[in-house]
């Protein structure tokens, strides 16, 4: 049996979209802190020894930032498990496969973006300058290769990774001039891939706390 379509009205209600992925992400057993505001896109997701926040607009722009606690305590491996999980949507085990990975004297995110180029991911630098204090910041940014540019992990050295998905050029249709116009055709069919990614990255947080010595 098919999934009723939202009507109009339901569809280009503001936050929509975002509660229909608090909803999915309930039902797969993820603990879920709601916006405290209503017009908020912002939600925490309860994890072990991380921070989760993840952001999802009207429009389809998704993002989730993943921090590891304490600082310092980020395992390149299970980032780019985490990047592996939320570019290709395939469970893991991953196999480890860059011969430099473990290696002494480099960086974190020169780890993470070794093995995820060696499992076949698109992977580059990218810097962000600050001319006004003469500083520059400098990420590993992957992609999949032949997807569309609207899906990213960028990873920093302090094991911060940060995940974008933008669904507004796949899934809208126009009604009218600008944006204000326009909506998400199917908010639960986007819902649906970003809980599927979301919990897939989940997995591989939880097969890294059981692989813990006790």
């Amino acid at each position: 049996m098919s999934t009723p379509r939202a009507s109009t009205a339901e569809r280009t209600r503001p936050g929509t979209l975002l509660r229909l992925v608090i909803d999915g992400l309930a039902g797969s057993g993820l603990a879920v802190t709601l916006p405290e505001r209503d017009d908020s896109c912002d939600v925490a997701i309860a994890c072990q020894d991380a921070e989760c926040q993840l952001s999802v607009d009207d429009w389809g722009r998704v993002t989730w930032e993943y921090g590891p606690r304490p600082a310092g305590s980020a395992d390149p491996g299970l980032t780019a498990d985490l990047a592996t999980a939320l570019l290709t949507g395939q469970p893991g085990p991953y196999p480890r496969l860059a011969p430099a990975f473990g290696q002494r004297g480099i960086t974190f995110k020169a780890a993470a973006g070794l093995e995820l180029r060696a499992r076949g991911l698109d992977v580059a630098l990218a810097a962000y300058l600050d001319d006004d204090y003469l500083d520059a910041q400098v990420e590993v940014s992957v992609t999949a290769p032949g997807a569309a540019d609207t899906a990213r992990v960028c990873v920093t050295d302090d094991g911060a990774l940060t995940w974008t998905r933008d669904y507004w050029a796949e899934v809208v249709i126009a009604s009218g001039p600008g944006d204000a116009g326009r909506w998400i055709a199917d908010p639960a069919a986007v819902a649906r891939s970003v809980v599927a990614a979301l919990a897939t990255a989940m997995d591989c947080l939880r097969a890294s706390r059981q692989a813990q010595p006790a």
